[in-house]
């Protein structure tokens, strides 16, 4: 959000006229967070150097995305940078909104899910033990699922410390290797094939390409140079790669949708409209048009996605909890049985 935020006051001050060193100035002053103030200050002083604000910015990858960094480059090339900003303003809004909504979704089954544990390891390694006791001296056999259970809560309950800092390396170690080229290949191979959620990935990439070429064809960038400059910040290696070919493609005079269906970007929609752009002449009129229909396409799919994400989670943690549960009352229910 602060992203967001940053641009759209971005955009309203140099579409006000205001000098940049001013404007980023005022923005300094305003912001409330250190590392984005102490970012803002060294690309102020840049500027006043004389050096671009993308050049600035890239400084500091670790506060501003690539994208971002990536479209503002665009914006300054082509003399449109107040309208990037606010393309941009718009894309992270919409962006926090997403992960907002994801997150408020999963608050209650995160939170259902450890106290669970917590109660249900309580009954396993105190309570039922005690039942279980019972149970033997009179003859009788505990049951299968409660002991599974019961060995697992007492290895946990021996040995969590060092399962702590095993499962603490894997993960340390996951992102590490997630963060690489060829882990960050095998993530986006993963997302590309997932039912479902392939189709978001690949609608989110085309929504970026055709933010791009939007600012970029009508700002007089040819087709190649733009797909040169929007495979550097598409943000995957993979589209990438994809976009690599399709310039290639049409380096030996295909046109630009049979050159991006042979390079698999072949959303059914985003190449026939591309293909009657270039028929009519109006191929950068036809990606503002596709912009904003994957963007609302966007909205439809991730607004259906929150809405199922919830009640799912709650149903895979109801039978994970569940069996516990059962595996409590088991041996209760042989006690009352032995007992009749």
């Amino acid at each position: 959000m602060d992203i967001s935020v940053l641009c759209s006051q971005l955009s309203v001050m140099l579409g006000a006229g205001i000098n940049i060193s001013r404007v980023l100035d005022n923005l300094e002053t305003q912001c409330n967070k250190s590392s984005l103030r102490l970012a803002l200050k060294s690309i102020k002083e840049d500027v006043i150097k004389g050096q671009s604000i993308h050049s600035s910015m890239a400084k500091f990858k670790n506060i501003f995305p690539n994208f971002m960094i990536e479209m503002i480059r665009v914006g300054e090339t082509s003399g449109k940078l107040d309208e990037v900003l606010i393309k941009l303003s718009e894309y992270y809004e919409k962006k926090n909104n997403i992960i907002s909504t994801i997150k408020a979704s999963l608050i209650y089954p995160v939170v259902t899910f450890i106290t669970s544990i917590f109660i249900v390891m309580f009954l396993m390694i105190k309570i039922i033990p005690q039942f279980t006791d019972i149970i033997q001296s009179n003859g009788g056999e505990i049951p299968t699922l409660t002991r599974v259970v019961m060995y697992i809560c007492q290895f946990l309950e021996l040995y969590y410390l060092q399962g702590t800092v095993i499962i603490s390396l894997i993960l340390l170690l996951s992102y590490k290797f997630s963060k690489s080229g060829r882990g960050r290949k095998i993530r986006e191979s993963i997302k590309l094939k997932l039912p479902y959620f392939n189709k978001v990935y690949n609608k989110m990439f085309i929504f970026k390409i055709c933010s791009a070429m939007t600012v970029l064809s009508e700002s007089g960038v040819n087709i190649l140079k733009a797909l040169k400059i929007i495979r550097n910040l598409i943000g995957s290696e993979i589209m990438a790669e994809r976009l690599e070919n399709s310039i290639k493609y049409i380096e030996q005079g295909e046109s630009m949708s049979d050159a991006l269906n042979k390079a698999k970007i072949n959303d059914k929609l985003f190449i026939s409209l591309v293909q009657t752009g270039e028929e009519t002449g109006q191929i950068d009129l036809m990606f503002a048009k596709l912009e904003k229909l994957f963007g609302s396409e966007l909205d439809r799919y991730f607004e259906k996605s929150t809405k199922v994400i919830e009640p799912m989670i709650i149903i895979i943690l109801s039978l994970f909890v569940g069996i516990f549960i059962i595996s409590a009352l088991m041996p209760i229910f042989t006690i009352m049985d032995s007992t009749l």
